[in-house]
This record gives C-alpha cells, structure tokens and sequence, in this order.
C-alpha cells in the first residue's frame, strides 16, 4: 500500500511538471505573440505619423512656396513703380536743368 502510494505520488508529480511546463510553453508563446504584436503596431503607427508629417510638411512647403510667388509679384510691382517714378523724376530734373540754363 505504501509503494502504491509513492507510485501515485511520484505520478501527480510528473503531471504536475508536465503541466508546469506546458504553461511554461504557453506563457513564452503568448508572450512572444505579443511581442511581435506590439513590434507590428509601433511599426504601423511610426509609418503612419512618418506619411502625416510627410504631409503636413508638403502642406505648409505649398503655402510658403504660394506666399513667396505673392510676395514676389508684389515686389516686382513695387520695383516697377519705383522705376517709374524715378524716371518722371529724371525728366522733371532735366527740364529744370534745361530751364534754368537758358
């Protein structure tokens, strides 16, 4: 009876281990998963804040580029009148030279 009893105690010990390494198992391939899991997600999230601040970087890039064709335009009009002006002034000069010289 008592050897009966070893044999069922050494028995339930062995399952015992079996199960402890099964959830051993279990708890490396669950935590493994979850560790590729989470490598795939930071992933996809690192492309998809790189492709919107590709965006929003072409977005403003597109503003300055339009604002600057604005400011450009403005200042050739400026330089035109600038131009303008300095040559009716040039002409005024000549004629009170011309006049007062005769």
């Amino acid at each position: 009876m008592v050897e009966e009893t070893i044999r069922v105690i050494r028995e339930t010990e062995s399952q015992a281990d079996q199960i402890v390494k099964h959830a051993q198992d279990q708890y490396n391939k669950l935590l493994e998963e979850a560790r590729k899991e989470a490598d795939k997600i930071r992933t996809e999230q690192l492309q998809t804040a790189k492709q919107k601040a590709e965006q929003e970087m072409e977005a403003a890039r597109s503003r300055g580029d339009g604002e600057t064709a604005a400011a450009n335009i403005a200042i050739e009009q400026e330089i035109k009148a600038l131009k303008e002006n300095a040559l009716k002034k040039e002409a005024e000069a000549v004629e009170l030279v011309i006049s007062k010289l005769v």
